[in-house]
């Protein structure tokens, strides 16, 4: 059946868009007569757009569903009953158009892990690689339960960010909005002032205006490179998987934040890990599958290459120490597990350490975050004052 990107108006009179599958126009129409949403207007995609078809869901939205699916599933119910639970316990109304997009996926036989692929803006590749293991392995329970913990603390430090950055942002903004208003309104009238009284024939004031102008031009040259750069950036992550690579291996180079970003993919990998050898899936094929996990692409090779020496007989410890990529602890910990004969478990201990870890580095880096801030907006501040400010007092100056 096709499927339609709706958009429709709630009963608190906010307007959103979904996406939705019916026979026909009129069945679509229809669908919305006994409900209490208003269809403003549709649209039809096609099939092999309703994987990329971007979602109004935010991340609010996929942490209740997920708390949600968590209780009920612990409860002892499948995963399509949980979700059709779901639809009738919701307290928003996205989150219940969610659960029915859902269940609708798997009465028509997707597994969940593809159904979730039709909100892929929404679900991270992480949290539908985890559920496709999840679903491997009967363990679908303990993904959801693992999902809900990481989505809760990234608000967190959501949150955290957004305490920090709201004061420097806003001295930043007061700033560009009065130097905005000094070029824009009294620059153009200093300019009348001068010529009114004839300064204009002063070469030093017209040195110096001329120089304000310059540096004008020069900062507001450099903002438009600063954000070329930066969409021309994201656009080669996106498109170039050389770039991607070469990028996230940098990342992971950096002082500190690249210690910050290998303790959390080393946490995810270690999830995953722990959640197939517990199922009794050997480690070839356990690191094969959890390759796709992380979603750092210079890790995910490192993981890749090991599994490859893994197969020709290496021995995994010595393996996972070549790589600097990985953190030591990982390599330390595995040798205890081959000493001992049970290499599984062991990925439950480095789990447990490095989601201490993360949370340690999380509040250190939330610390260092505000005077660092603080330091570069009260800099860019100095630096317009410099520009902009002083020489117009003392143009200023040569008035009296």
């Amino acid at each position: 059946m096709p499927y339609y990107r709706c958009t429709i108006v709630t009963p608190a009179g906010k307007k959103t868009t979904l996406i939705k599958e019916s026979t026909n126009e009129h069945e679509l129409a229809t669908s919305f007569n006994d409900s209490e949403h208003i269809l403003v207007k549709y649209t039809q995609i096609a099939d092999s757009a309703i994987m990329y078809s971007k979602k109004n869901y935010s991340r609010s939205i996929i942490l209740e569903f997920t708390e949600i699916m968590t209780s009920l599933l612990k409860s002892g119910l499948t995963v399509q009953d949980a979700i059709a639970l779901c639809t009738s316990i919701a307290t928003d109304p996205k989150t219940v158009w969610l659960c029915k997009s859902l269940l609708k996926a798997l009465q028509n036989g997707l597994p969940l892990h593809e159904a979730l692929k039709m909100h892929s803006p929404s679900f991270s590749s992480l949290y539908q690689s985890l559920i496709k293991l999840g679903e491997q392995t009967g363990s679908v329970t303990a993904v959801f339960e693992r999902m809900s913990v990481y989505l809760r603390n990234e608000k967190k430090i959501r949150g955290k960010i957004g305490n920090v950055i709201w004061y420097p942002l806003m001295v930043l903004c007061a700033a560009i909005v009065g130097s905005t208003a000094i070029i824009a309104f009294i620059m153009p009238r200093m300019v009348e002032v001068f010529a009114a009284f004839r300064v204009g024939a002063d070469q030093d004031a017209v040195i110096e205006l001329a120089r304000v102008y310059r540096s004008i031009w020069v900062s507001a040259v450099t903002f438009i490179l600063l954000v070329t750069a930066t969409i021309g950036f994201a656009l080669l992550r996106k498109y170039s998987s050389r770039f991607s690579y070469f990028s996230d291996y940098m990342l992971l180079k950096l002082p500190l934040f690249g210690v910050y970003i290998k303790a959390i993919q080393t946490m995810d990998f270690s999830f995953a890990m722990e959640m197939l050898t517990g199922s009794g899936i050997n480690i070839h094929t356990a690191l094969r599958e959890t390759a796709v996990v992380v979603r750092n692409r210079a890790y995910g090779k490192a993981l890749t290459e090991v599994h490859s020496m893994l197969l020709k007989g290496e021995q995994l410890s010595r393996v996972f120490g070549l790589y600097k990529e990985f953190p030591s602890y990982i390599s330390t910990w595995i040798a205890v597990g081959e000493r001992t004969g049970a290499v599984g478990p062991v990925f439950t201990q480095i789990r447990q350490y490095f989601q201490e870890d993360v949370d340690r580095m999380s509040e250190k880096l939330m610390n260092l975050l505000e005077p660092c801030l603080i330091l570069a907006v009260g800099i860019i501040v100095l630096i317009m004052i410099v520009q902009f400010i002083l020489p117009l007092f003392s143009l200023y100056g040569r008035l009296l």
